[in-house]
């Protein structure tokens, strides 16, 4: 039976006053790892107490608080590199490129993008039916440049392929792209960018929602875009957005540049 040091207890015998201890003869360990050892004890000392072996000790224990972490987002000049990376004279360049403006302006998680059905996207309008999580609908838009290269993608290349299946992005043999080869692309591109930080469609996801709120967008409506079914889920964009109004202050504003040269 595993022994939680320094106390010496077992998983069968250790008292709340035990965990303290534990933790404390552990520094590296993360208010989030932290929670995640609280929570595998908390299932573990339920089981004991519906078993019947002894009553659950970590019933009245509270949770490390675990700091919220602002989401990577790019700036607009990087997404402008990115989407201008792939080589649009070669047929995979042409798709590359509509993909990625496609992430971009519509907010869609990789997941939603690798499943995307053609016939769910309006090539007049730009309007998309997307089907994300809980099988719950919700309706996005294109904007006209990102259109424009989904249908150029569409008529030139996408047609030209072996006969493809209901997906939207396919590769030559008319295979859907998986989650995976979406997250190989969108790196790829960052790297030929000059992009260094962290990237992924999720990174992309959050540029969409940041840089709609940064424009005027309320974020009601950015729920709406994004799919979220709790209005707090949101909200965490509104402080990327400060985020970035306080670097902006701090780099443009007459003080600011003065403490500099001081």
């Amino acid at each position: 039976m595993p022994v939680l040091s320094p106390s010496g207890k077992t998983l069968l015998t250790f008292d709340p006053e035990d965990l303290p201890l534990y933790f404390s003869s552990k520094p590296d360990l993360s208010a989030r790892s932290r929670s995640r050892v609280l929570s595998s004890l908390r299932t573990w000392s339920r089981f004991l107490e519906v078993e019947g072996v002894r009553k659950d000790p970590t019933e009245e224990l509270s949770s490390p608080k675990i700091p919220r972490t602002l989401p990577k987002v790019l700036s607009q000049e990087e997404i402008a590199r990115l989407l201008s990376a792939p080589e649009g004279k070669r047929p995979e360049g042409v798709r590359d490129r509509a993909i990625l403006a496609f992430f971009y302006a519509s907010g869609l998680r990789v997941s939603e993008v690798a499943a995307f059905p053609m016939e769910r996207l309006n090539l007049e309008t730009g309007a998309l039916v997307v089907t994300g999580k809980g099988a719950k609908e919700r309706i996005s838009f294109l904007d006209s440049a990102s259109l424009a290269l989904v249908r150029t993608y569409c008529e030139t290349v996408r047609s030209l392929w072996h006969p493809p299946g209901p997906e939207l992005f396919v590769a030559r043999d008319g295979a859907p792209l998986s989650r995976q080869a979406l997250w190989t692309l969108i790196k790829k591109y960052g790297r030929k960018a000059g992009i260094t930080s962290p990237l992924s469609p999720h990174v992309l996801r959050h540029s969409f929602a940041t840089h709609l709120l940064e424009k005027g967008l309320d974020i009601r409506s950015i729920q709406l875009l994004l799919g979220h079914e709790d209005i707090r889920t949101t909200e965490i964009y509104t402080h990327v957005s400060l985020a970035h109004l306080k670097k902006t202050l701090e780099e443009h504003h007459p003080r600011g540049k003065a403490k500099e040269r001081d």
